[in-house]
């Protein structure tokens, strides 16, 4: 679609804006009506009448006046109004071009279609527009049969599957019509944010994905022309591949073209791929040979084949019919997971060589056919975060793998492939769902292995995978039996500064229950920026915000680093403190060998007790003599409030220290009566064994109130069960 002058006056738009719904205020956008309007200033810039333009929007309400603004008559964006415009009131349309806009909140509705919510949301009650029948729509008689020769829709919302709990409170999203296709030869146009089961990013009050798409369209329609659809889609991809590198971005816009011809094509995001290498061109050599020797069990099999791929491969099929063996390696090489798949279609009636199977594995990278693919990354994403994690944490305690994101279900699903199966082996991948679905019995842990068991009947692995679940099975019954399931950790062990500048070697591990795995190992000492700078980094792939504790052992003249306040991604625009993300202890198993029995004793009480068991050290007892003489006729106190003057903390801490006290709270700044005064108000009547959590929600209402005492709380929590790995010599490799 090159750049063209264009008679504006005959273009017409429908622009949908949706912020404010019905449900909980968690519900609540806000950017959607600044990036509508954005794109109707666009159009109406470049001449398109203001009256062409349906503006559907669901403001909050401080944004309602700026729709007022511009559009007086908008209307709102429910679905009475949506069915009204898009069922009725396109059909009188007199126009050559349509544009649509939608922004607001997507999900994927079970069964995997694509819900644009209407407002009527709430929390228990999903409702939403079908995306895919949109598309259909466009080619009914709800357009005029002649005329409206292009349309470009642009949606900018999530496509992502919720949590389990709320995934089933989608309802199946409304098709707008059931009417034929009566014109399958216009052109359209359709971008899209994201990719299924992800999410499109909102930045500064602004969908990120409508603003590059906007200057894109800016930059290629000064002075009135028709902007180059491909060209703009061209630095659309640019754009988001440099943020990728750059920040680490996992927002993937894809695009739906169809010119003309029918049902169209998808255009995956990225470069096209590099050129066969010596290599892989005799295993395409030997593929296209297996292909033929396949094809050649019936005739007509090639045409029946290629039917079916167009249902999963997103590329134009080959033009010869029925296609040559070449053809259809060729075409399955331009698809993800195409040749995995292209054989899995030949191969349901007869077996297939080891070896084919490792040209398709040296070729593409991939063993799992572009359904299974699919099927696992929405499994993954009607998981919580939690869940991704522990899928996760599954491989690495399997197979010593540290670098899995699971805060993206694709991003996981790749990694976990990346583990390619052993020549008659059950692959490392099916081996990791089994763990975790027999640990989760809820009903995605069923559907996991169910899909598991597909996998492996496709492989011809059955027999393996059954003895698998039996181990698993058995792992499964020792987690529960250990209530290891919930026990989540990185343990931080920061080595006293050594010279100038508070520089200090440290390491990091993340347990699960007896399963520690080392993370980082710096022997070269590090100012105190750059290790808030390492951690960061690691927590953000290995740790659950707001769950995962964090711990940090230190020597006992360093109890009063206020870690809790380091800050996250402070070179960034979300910048927040370590402590409000997630629980955030010190502990210091210094001086503890000599009384250990008492210390463990002391902990067992920490589960049952409340603060209200605490002991509350008088701030005049400042000496370690002192402390040590009342702990001494306190032994069954589970832990210890002081209100010590900080010139003399360190002779406390000692004496708590030595005395096996395993539960320690300090105001880090207040003194004497004021400390005592906000501990009393803050600590409550909380029971012990919540204190991590409860502070780490003190600590994030701290971070809209400057003077909220809850910044400076500090709490030692020291579990005697949970100590750090053997010490090791740093110069150890």
């Amino acid at each position: 679609m090159t750049a063209v002058e264009h008679d504006w006056s005959r273009t017409h738009a429908v622009i949908v804006a949706v912020e404010q719904y019905r449900g909980s205020d968690s519900w609540t956008l806000d950017g959607p009506v600044n990036d509508a309007l954005g794109m109707r200033a666009w159009l109406t810039g470049l001449g398109v009448p203001p009256e062409n333009i349906r503006l559907l929007a669901s403001p909050t309400e401080e944004n309602k006046a700026a729709v007022k603004a511009v559009d007086p008559g908008y209307r709102p964006a429910d679905g009475a109004t949506i069915r009204q415009v898009f069922m009725e009131e396109l059909r009188s349309l007199d126009g050559d071009w349509l544009w649509i806009y939608w922004a607001g909140h997507g999900v994927q509705a079970p069964g995997g279609r694509w819900s644009l919510l209407y407002p009527e949301t709430r929390d228990r009650d999903m409702r939403g527009l079908d995306a895919l029948n949109l598309m259909t729509l466009l080619r009914t008689e709800h357009l005029p049969k002649r005329g409206v020769g292009r349309v470009t829709v642009v949606i900018d919302a999530c496509w992502q599957a919720l949590p389990l709990r709320t995934h089933t409170m989608v309802a199946t999203p409304e098709e707008l019509t059931r009417k034929p296709e009566i014109n399958r030869a216009r052109d359209i146009y359709w971008m899209r944010a994201c990719r299924p089961g992800a999410v499109s990013k909102n930045q500064q009050g602004a969908g990120l994905f409508s603003s590059v798409l906007l200057r894109q369209l800016q930059a290629d329609s000064i002075g009135g022309a028709a902007p180059d659809l491909d060209r703009v889609w061209q630095g659309v991809r640019d754009e988001f591949a440099r943020l990728g590198e750059v920040e680490g971005l996992t927002q993937f816009p894809t695009v739906h073209i169809s010119r003309g011809d029918g049902d169209g094509e998808d255009i995956p995001l990225g470069p096209p791929p590099p050129p066969l290498d010596e290599p892989q061109r005799r295993e395409r050599g030997k593929l296209i040979h297996a292909v033929g020797a396949l094809l050649g069990a019936g005739p007509g099999r090639s045409a029946d084949v290629a039917a079916r791929l167009c249902e999963q491969f997103t590329t134009a099929p080959p033009a010869t019919t029925p296609p040559s063996a070449e053809e259809l390696v060729d075409w399955a090489l331009e698809n993800p997971h195409g040749t995995i798949t292209l054989l899995a279609e030949l191969s349901a009636h007869a077996p297939v060589r080891t070896e084919i199977r490792k040209a398709c594995h040296v070729l593409q990278g991939q063993w799992l056919t572009r359904a299974e693919y699919v099927e696992l990354v929405a499994l993954l994403g009607r998981l919580d975060e939690r869940g991704r994690y522990d899928v996760a944490e599954e491989a690495r305690v399997l197979f010593g793998l540290v670098d899995l994101s699971f805060h993206d279900p694709a991003l996981l699903t790749d990694a976990l492939e990346e583990l390619l199966p052993k020549p008659d082996q059950l692959p490392q991948l099916l081996r990791v769902v089994e763990r975790f679905a027999a640990v989760d019995d809820g009903a995605v842990g069923a559907d996991l292995r169910a899909w598991s068991l597909r996998c492996a009947e496709r492989l011809g692995l059955n027999g393996q995978l059954k003895e698998r679940r039996g181990e698993a099975k058995e792992y499964a019954e020792s987690v529960k039996a250990a209530g290891l399931a919930q026990d989540q950790r990185i343990q931080i062990r920061l080595h006293p500064s050594n010279g100038p500048g508070q520089r200090r070697a440290y390491e990091v591990w993340t347990r699960r229950g007896e399963d520690v795995n080392s993370l980082a190992k710096e022997d070269t000492p590090a100012s105190l920026e750059e290790i808030q700078r390492g951690i960061d980094g690691l927590l953000s792939t290995h740790a659950r915000t707001r769950d995962t504790l964090v711990e940090f052992f230190v020597a006992p003249t360093d109890l009063e680093l206020a870690v809790h306040r380091w800050q996250l991604d402070a070179d960034g625009p979300l910048e927040r403190s370590l402590g409000t993300d997630y629980p955030v202890v010190v502990r210091c198993t210094d001086l503890r060998d000599n009384q250990r029995h008492v210390w463990k004793q002391r902990w067992e009480r920490v589960h049952s007790a409340g603060t209200e068991d605490l002991e509350w050290l008088p701030a005049h007892l400042d000496t370690f003599k002192q402390v040590h003489g009342v702990l001494q006729g306190q032994e069954d106190a589970p832990g210890v409030v002081l209100t010590t003057p900080l010139r003399a903390r360190s002779d406390v801490f000692n004496a708590c220290l030595f005395d096996g006290v395993p539960v320690l709270i300090w105001h880090g700044e207040a003194e004497a009566a004021a400390a005592r005064a906000e501990l009393t108000a803050l600590l409550g009547t909380e029971r012990l064994r919540s204190l991590p959590q409860h502070l780490r929600k003190l600590r994030s209402a701290s971070e809209a109130d400057e003077s909220h005492h809850g910044r400076h709380m500090a709490l030692l929590w020291d579990d005697p069960h949970r100590p750090l790995p053997d010490q090791l010599d740093l110069s150890a490799p």
